[in-house]
């Protein structure tokens, strides 16, 4: 197992992560990250706050950053809003979104 820190940066803040975790590789890492990240950006969207700058820094024991995760990196996967496997609301949208005119009288 290798130690992994996740060190959140957020414009110029970085709050380092000083324990890190016990990990089976980078990949397990990414998805640790891509979770942390969906939490943080829930508690924005229900508390506020801009979504569109904050990076998640994976790094080493030695301090080299492997991958870095950010907030649209969680949202999007391929240009399409990203659907997970473990929602357990079944809320994310799966198809894309249809926009439906503002206007009066207009269909």
């Amino acid at each position: 197992m290798t130690r992994f820190f996740f060190h959140v940066r957020d414009s110029n803040d970085v709050s380092r992560d000083t324990e890190g975790q016990e990990l089976p590789d980078l990949e397990a890492a990414r998805r640790e990250a891509l979770s942390t990240n969906r939490e943080m950006l829930g508690e924005r969207l229900l508390h506020g706050g801009s979504l569109g700058h904050r990076q998640i820094e994976i790094a080493n024991e030695k301090g080299k950053v492997l991958a870095v995760l950010s907030s649209s990196d969680t949202l999007y996967q391929e240009g399409q809003l990203r659907s997970f496997s473990d929602d357990v609301t079944k809320s994310a949208p799966i198809a894309e979104v249809n926009t439906i005119s503002s206007k009066p009288g207009a269909r």
